[in-house]
Order: C-alpha cells, then sequence, then structure tokens
C-alpha cells in the first residue's frame, strides 16, 4: 500500500522547511510518495525545497488559480491508495503516518479518516481543535481538512475541489463525500498540527468563509422542510453577528489569550453550544 502526501504552496519561505521535514521524517511502513505543488513562489520557497529533492517524489512549480488548483494537481498525478494533503504552514504530528497505516489495514471499510488537531500562532501552542458531528456539516464544516486522509477511489467517486470557492472548496469536498455516504473514521490521536497564522486564521477573513459555507450546502438543503430552513438561516444569521462582536476582541486581544478565555468557560460550563460543530 502507498500513501501519497500533497503540499500545496506559494511564498512560504519561513514554514516550508518544517512542513517538509514532518512528512520525511515519519516512520513508515507503507511506500510514500511526496508531492509538492508550487505556484510559482519567488521568496526562497524554492531553493528551501531544493534541499529535499532527493526525498520529493514529484515537484511542480508554475502559476495556478490558488490553493485548492494546486491540490488539484497533486490529486491528479498521486498514485498512492490513501492521499492525505497538507498545506505549508501545517504539520504532521510525529507518529501520524503509523496511526494512519493502522487505521486502514485494520479497517479495510474506512474511506475517510479524520482527527482533532493542534493549534499555534507565532509558534506557540493555543488549544486543541475536537471534530463536531458529521451529522452538522450541513451547517457548517465540523472537522478540519489537514487532518484527513482519503482513499484514492473518494476522488474519482465524489471529484476532485470546485474552484468556485476559494476559502470553502474543502468543506465542499467533505460536504459532498458525506452526503454520497463514504465511510468516514475519527482517529482521537491528534494527526496534525495547524497553524492560525495563515489565510483562514486571519478575523477578516471570516466573513467570507461563512458565505462561502452557506453556499456549499444550500442546493442540498433546499430540498428540505422549511423549518430545516430556516432553522439553518438562524444559525447564520447568529453566527455572523457573533463574528462582528467578536472581531473587536480578537483585533485587540492576541489569540493565545482569547483561546485561554474560551477554554476556561468551556471547563466552568462542561462545554459551550457551539461544541457540537467543532470545539476550537
Amino acid at each position: 500500500m502507498k500513501i501519497s502526501i500533497i503540499t500545496p504552496v506559494y511564498n512560504a519561505v519561513n514554514t516550508i522547511e518544517k512542513t517538509i521535514l514532518s512528512v520525511i521524517n515519519q516512520q513508515i511502513e507503507f511506500q510514500l510518495e511526496y508531492i509538492i505543488v508550487d505556484g510559482k513562489s519567488n521568496d526562497g520557497t524554492i531553493e528551501i525545497i531544493k534541499k529535499y529533492f532527493n526525498r520529493i517524489s514529484v515537484f511542480i512549480s508554475e502559476t495556478d488559480k490558488g490553493v485548492y488548483d494546486a491540490m488539484n494537481k497533486g490529486l491528479a498525478i498521486a498514485t498512492g491508495d490513501i492521499i492525505g494533503i497538507i498545506n505549508a504552514d501545517d504539520w504532521y504530528n510525529d507518529g501520524a503516518f503509523k496511526i494512519v497505516e493502522k487505521t486502514f489495514l485494520d479497517n479495510t471499510n474506512i474511506e475517510i479518516s479524520y482527527s482533532p488537531i493542534h493549534n499555534y500562532f507565532n509558534n506557540e501552542y493555543l488549544n486543541t481543535f475536537v471534530p463536531g458531528s458529521l451529522e452538522n456539516l450541513i451547517f457548517k464544516f465540523t472537522i478540519n481538512h489537514p487532518s484527513c486522509f482519503v482513499r484514492k477511489e473518494v476522488y474519482q467517486k465524489v471529484g476532485i475541489f470546485d474552484l468556485k470557492y476559494s476559502m470553502a472548496a474543502d468543506y465542499d469536498f467533505i460536504f459532498r463525500a458525506y452526503t454520497m455516504g463514504i465511510n468516514f473514521y475519527h482517529i482521537n490521536t491528534p494527526l496534525v498540527s495547524y497553524s492560525l497564522n495563515g489565510v483562514t486564521g486571519k478575523p477578516l477573513t471570516k466573513f467570507k468563509q461563512i458565505y462561502e459555507s452557506w453556499k456549499v450546502a444550500s442546493s442540498f438543503v433546499d430540498k428540505k422542510s422549511n423549518f430545516f430552513l430556516k432553522k439553518r438561516l438562524i444559525f447564520y444569521i447568529v453566527w455572523m453577528l457573533k463574528e462582528l462582536l467578536a472581531l473587536p476582541i480578537k483585533l485587540l486581544i492576541k489569540p493565545h489569550l482569547a483561546r485561554k478565555l474560551k477554554s476556561y468557560i468551556r471547563s466552568i460550563l462542561g462545554g459551550l453550544p457551539a461544541d457540537k460543530y467543532g470545539a476550537w
């Protein structure tokens, strides 16, 4: 069996080496294929990648239409039975591939695995994201894409990333897989560390993410009852209002303090209502 790992990258000179090392230093019994798809970086990223050419299976450097286009290019040439995608500012935790190997060998019916993730900001650990219920994917993205490992045939069944989304194409892919009956499996051990310094971690990008998330499931939801449509509309109105109210706090308070405050409130209350959609 073979695992393919795809890293899309553009101008990530400060983070790409850590990502690469987190892949090539994994202990693995399976054959490993590592594909890096670069968007024509010009900040020194390519020079760092070249240091590891002997451990990289395929390297592409050409202009693209964004991160999901780069992912699709990697998927088009990946030959592994299982495929993972890790961004250039995130990294796999030690032992992650061993866990993935055992999971897919012991459970041959699994098609997509996912796990909790560790969140970092400025290289400082913040907290651990715990995935929410898959049933709530109809409201928002309840898991985190970098933690996912996907059997190759799933992409053949479900399709690749839809480039009409600039921030939510991973949610769209996972939602399509879920509604098509693809078999998911939750691994309890965090496999990935996620940097909130990236684009999706910036406060002002949250509103675009909310808009795209609304669009992802809208066509599916249209087939539901009026009661459900109203419930989803209220969910999004509340989500938007919460983000608007929290925006000044996010701009003024450092992320690690905000996360500690949220963790403190969660410990007192025994959880937050939003945790069923994923506990950040």
